[in-house]
C-alpha cells in the first residue's frame, strides 16, 4: 500500500517528505513507532495493494468483520481484476472546501513526448504576456480573453504531463522580471491544483492567476525592480504597493473570476499576520491565497533576482517547510513538496556514485527515485553522451543501488542542463 499522508509532519519522521510504498514488516514497525495512523493512496500503491484496500472497502461495507485468516492468492486475483480505480477517491486534504469535487489525473502523455507541445506553450504564452505588458504601458485595456487562452494551454499541458512543463520553466531563463515570474508561478499553481485534484476550470482560473500576478509591477520604476542593493524603508513600501497596482488594473477588467482577484490580492499575506496588504492570518486567507503564495515563493527563491542568487530547489523546498505554519499554510506545503517532488524536475543532483544528473520524471510511488540524466562521469567531467536512468528500477547487477546524494545548484562544476534539453 502506498502512504500517502501521516498523522504528522513528514519533517518530524525518518520519511521526510517521501510518500513511499510498504515494501516490508520493517517499515510497518517505523511507521507504528511514530504514528497512530496513516493516510493510504489507493490509485498509487501496486496492484495487490489495491486489491487488499479494496477487499477491506467491500467488507466494511457489508458489514463483516476483518478475519484473520489469509486470503489466497487466487483471491487477490479476483479482487485485482474487479477493482475499479474510478470508485476508489484519493486522500482528500482537509483545506479543500467541501464544495468542490475531487478530479483523478493521469499522466496519458511521457515527458518526452510532451516536451514539444510545452515548449510550444511556454514560449506562446510568453509572447502573449509581454504584448500584454506593452498595451498595459501604453494605456490599454487588459485583453483577458488572451490571458485565459494562454492558461488554457498551460492547464493541458500539465494535465496530460506536469512534468513537461515544470522541467521548461527550470530550464529556460526569463529576464523579464514580470512576466518571467508570473508564467513559472503559473505553472507551479497549476501543478499544485493537478495533485490536490481540483477539477479542470479551476485549474484554469489558477493559471490566469499565477500569469497576472505580479502585473502591478508594470506601474514601477524598472530601476527599483532591477536595484541590486538593500532597499529603503520607501522603495520598500513602493514595492508592496504593486498588489493594490494589480487591484487597481484588474479592476477595469470584465468578467474576471472573483477567486482569481482574491488569490492575487492575498499572495503576500503570512499565516502570522505578517503579510501585506491587509496583514490577514490563518483562516482569512482564501484556498487560491495561500497556494499563490507557496508558488510566487518557491519561484522567487529558485530562480535568479537582481539582490539574491537562486537557491537549489531542495534547499528552497526546505526552507519553506520550515517556515511552514508560521508564514505558510504547513499542510498545503506538505502538498506542494509532493506536487514538484523533493528534487523538482530541472534540478541538478550528485548521485552516490559521484555522478551529477538532472532530475527529468518522477516515480509516482517513491519521491525520491526519479528518472535522471546523468550529464557527468564521477569526476564531473561532462558527458559526451548523456544517458537516463530510472532510480526506482535499476538492474540487480548494480550493487550499491544508485541515490540521490545532495541537490546542486545551477551550474555547479561548471555543468549547464539547459545545453541538453534547450538547445
Amino acid at each position: 500500500m502506498y502512504v500517502a499522508e501521516l498523522d504528522r509532519p513528514w519533517i518530524d519522521t525518518p520519511f521526510l517528505f517521501q510518500g513511499f510504498v510498504i515494501e516490508n514488516d520493517e517499515q510497518v514497525g517505523q511507521l507504528q513507532e511514530y504514528c497512530k495512523f496513516v493516510l493510504v493512496d489507493s490509485l498509487r500503491s501496486t496492484q495487490a495493494g489495491q486489491a487488499a484496500i479494496a477487499a477491506y472497502v467491500n467488507k466494511a461495507k457489508s458489514g463483516m468483520q476483518d478475519s484473520a485468516e489469509q486470503e489466497s492468492a487466487s483471491d487477490f486475483d479476483r479482487y485485482a481484476s474487479a477493482f475499479d480505480e474510478s470508485n476508489v477517491n484519493t486522500v482528500r486534504p482537509a483545506f479543500i472546501p467541501d464544495d468542490i469535487v475531487i478530479t483523478t489525473y493521469r499522466d496519458v502523455s511521457s515527458v518526452e513526448a510532451e516536451l514539444a507541445p510545452a515548449e510550444e506553450a511556454y514560449a506562446r504564452t510568453g509572447e502573449i504576456l509581454h504584448e500584454l505588458m506593452q498595451d498595459i504601458q501604453s494605456g490599454k485595456e487588459l485583453a483577458i480573453q488572451e490571458v485565459e487562452t494562454a492558461a488554457q494551454d498551460v492547464v493541458d499541458s500539465i494535465v496530460r504531463n506536469p512534468d513537461a512543463l515544470m522541467l521548461i520553466a527550470r530550464l529556460r531563463h526569463e529576464n523579464e522580471v514580470i512576466y518571467g515570474h508570473g508564467l513559472n508561478v503559473a505553472i507551479y499553481l497549476v501543478a499544485l491544483g493537478r495533485h490536490l485534484g481540483l477539477p479542470k476550470d479551476l485549474l484554469e482560473r489558477l493559471g490566469v492567476l499565477g500569469l497576472l500576478l505580479d502585473i502591478g509591477k508594470i506601474k514601477l520604476p524598472r530601476e527599483l525592480l532591477l536595484k541590486n542593493d538593500q532597499l529603503t524603508s520607501e522603495e520598500f513600501e513602493m514595492i508592496k504597493a504593486h498588489v493594490n497596482h494589480s487591484l487597481d488594473i484588474l479592476g477595469e477588467t470584465p468578467n474576471l473570476h472573483p477567486e482569481i482577484v482574491q488569490g492575487i490580492a492575498q499572495h503576500h499575506e503570512r499565516e502570522n499576520g505578517s503579510g501585506y496588504p491587509a496583514g490577514l492570518s490563518k483562516g482569512s486567507i482564501s484556498l487560491f491565497g495561500r497556494m499563490a503564495a507557496i508558488a510566487d515563493t518557491f519561484s522567487a527563491l529558485t530562480n535568479p533576482r537582481p539582490y539574491a542568487e537562486a537557491a537549489p530547489p531542495y534547499e528552497a523546498l526546505h526552507a519553506m517547510s520550515n517556515w511552514g505554519d508560521e508564514f505558510y499554510h504547513g499542510p498545503m506545503v506538505e502538498q506542494f513538496i509532493h506536487a514538484i517532488g523533493v528534487f523538482p524536475v530541472g534540478s541538478m543532483v550528485e548521485l552516490s556514485s559521484g555522478e551529477v544528473a538532472v532530475v527529468i520524471s518522477h516515480s509516482k510511488v517513491r519521491r525520491l527515485k526519479p528518472r535522471v540524466l546523468i550529464i557527468s562521469g564521477p569526476d564531473k567531467s561532462p558527458l559526451q553522451h548523456p544517458a537516463t536512468r530510472d532510480l526506482l528500477y535499476q538492474a540487480e547487477t548494480h550493487e550499491p543501488p544508485l541515490s540521490i546524494l545532495r541537490g546542486l545548484p545551477s551550474g555547479a562544476y561548471g555543468l549547464d542542463a539547459r545545453e541538453y534539453y534547450l538547445a
